[in-house]
């Protein structure tokens, strides 16, 4: 500890950034500097700052502000909001890193400094969320409110948010007097301005009223069993909340009814489908998933007489390819990408040392869509594109997919498949142009490429060969974006040309 610069906070970010113009200034080491702030203190040093009298905070210098972008600046607000002890070193390493020079840094979303600032605003933006959602007001009589009733809630938020919060409150309850208390502090409104106090223990607060009945009649009436998940239940809304949720007494009542309120939605969803989304299973693995699309009836494509294409792969498959939809090899063999197509992946995929079993492999749509002609040969099936909605109607069987596996990339194999990720107007890969790693809701790192039978149509050895080398640079990004290499992402998907 010898050398190091002990600094003590009042626990704002006020004082916080006052004391880092003058670290930044000096050219100080995150390593040599010891952030202690009471509201912010490890566990096991609770007590020890419980029974002393609060360290006080040391006085900063005068020093000149820095000039920060403001997407950091809205960052560190907050960030700043965490309880996590460490919190504040965070912070400080990423301003000095900008202010010595890397004004680029909040632009790469692998640096390890970047990532753990975008984890601190995304832990106080969830708090802030499940704040909005439980705080639950009780009426009392209040001769000085301007109704002559105030309302009051009591909420322990995991983060020190309840300042930050205050303006939505206001907005969202401005015709009525109320006062949120929390262990951190209280806020108030009047009509006319919001107030803050010290904080208070769960006894200073009301334990129910006469609007709970009503309440409670209609949390029941919007209760969704066809979405009811427990584990996920009670992690979005934590048991610690539930003694100031009064819906939270009928739930086991609730529980109980869904077997027989699932059957009934099913049948009724099922008769009127617009989608496949009645036919994906509530349990989203893999296995569970490739039995109930036998029966999907999602689309008119059941009708045609073939039978669905599941992905196959392992469940966690760091890589995942998604393709636009079987064809009639695949159709008749059961599974993806083992015609002439399949084949022309499986060479580019040896060519970048990758392994098709150690990838999960589907399509955007899970039927063959066809045109039947007959020729001197007999009947053949031949490939008709999927159309929009098609696609739009199998999204679901895709979106189930993806949150089983999980794939820390996605290459998407053509542009229906691209537009499957990016949406209808993603103008797809373009030969001459390298591949691009881009973020989408599927998985952070998503790449789109030419679909394998791009190959096979190609009209020249030329073309060919182009787009074989764009299909393996595509693989071979997503395999550097898994072995944690560092890769550049590039802008979102570009609209498609007005010609």
């Amino acid at each position: 500890m010898a050398g190091r610069r002990r600094i003590t906070l009042d626990g704002s970010l006020e004082h916080w950034r006052a004391h880092v113009r003058e670290l930044v200034r000096e050219g100080v080491a995150p390593t040599d500097v010891e952030w202690v702030d009471p509201l912010r203190s490890p566990q096991d040093g609770g007590a020890l700052f419980a029974s002393l009298e609060a360290p006080r905070p040391t006085p900063p210098r005068d020093v000149p502000p820095l000039s920060l972008p403001k997407a950091l600046v809205a960052s560190l607000e907050t960030a700043s909001c965490s309880r996590s002890p460490l919190v504040w070193d965070a912070l400080y390493r990423v301003v000095l890193r900008i202010a010595s020079g890397e004004r680029g840094l909040m632009d790469d979303p692998l640096d390890e400094d970047t990532v753990r600032l975008a984890r601190l605003e995304k832990d106080v933006r969830r708090d802030a969320h499940k704040m909005h959602a439980f705080v639950r007001f009780r009426r009392i009589a209040d001769e000085s409110a301007r109704n002559g009733e105030r309302f009051v809630a009591w909420y322990r938020p995991s983060h020190i948010i309840v300042r930050r919060e205050a303006s939505f409150f206001r907005r969202r309850f401005p015709s009525m007097d109320w006062s949120i208390l929390t262990p951190d502090g209280c806020v108030h409104w009047d009509g006319k301005a919001v107030k803050h106090s010290p904080g208070v223990e769960r006894d200073a607060a009301p334990s129910g009223d006469e609007l709970e009945e009503l309440w409670c009649t209609y949390y029941a009436s919007i209760f969704n069993p066809a979405r009811v998940k427990v584990a996920a239940m009670t992690a979005e809304m934590p048991r610690k909340f539930w003694d100031t949720l009064p819906e939270t007494a009928q739930i086991p009542e609730l529980l109980a009814d869904v077997p027989r309120r699932l059957q009934e939605m099913a049948q009724n969803s099922r008769r009127n489908a617009e989608s496949a989304a009645p036919f994906v299973p509530p349990r989203n693995d893999v296995d569970a998933l490739a039995e109930a699309l036998s029966s999907c009836e999602g689309c008119e494509l059941h009708r045609n007489g073939t039978r669905p294409v599941a992905g196959e792969g392992p469940v966690d498959a760091a890589i995942a390819l998604l393709g636009e939809q079987p064809g009639d090899v695949e159709e008749q063999a059961g599974r993806p990408f083992v015609g002439p197509a399949g084949e022309e992946l499986d060479r580019a995929l040896s060519g970048v040392g990758l392994e098709r079993d150690a990838l999960y492999v589907t399509n955007a749509v899970k039927h063959f869509r066809h045109r039947v002609t007959v020729g001197p040969r007999g009947k053949r099936r031949l490939h008709a594109r999927p159309t929009v909605e098609h696609v739009s109607r199998c999204q679901p069987w895709l979106d189930a997919e993806m949150r089983a596996v999980r794939p820390l990339a996605l290459v998407c194999l053509g542009v229906t498949a691209s537009r499957a990720v990016f949406g209808p107007t993603f103008r797809g890969p373009i030969a001459d142009e390298p591949p691009v790693v881009r973020s989408s809701r599927y998985a952070r790192a998503t790449i789109a490429t030419f679909h394998p039978a791009a190959v096979l149509r190609a009209r020249s050895e030329e073309d060919s060969g182009a787009v074989r080398a764009h299909i393996a640079s595509a693989l071979a990004l997503a395999a550097a974006v898994v072995r944690g290499a560092p890769v550049r992402f590039g802008a979102p998907p570009p609209a498609p040309d007005a010609s």
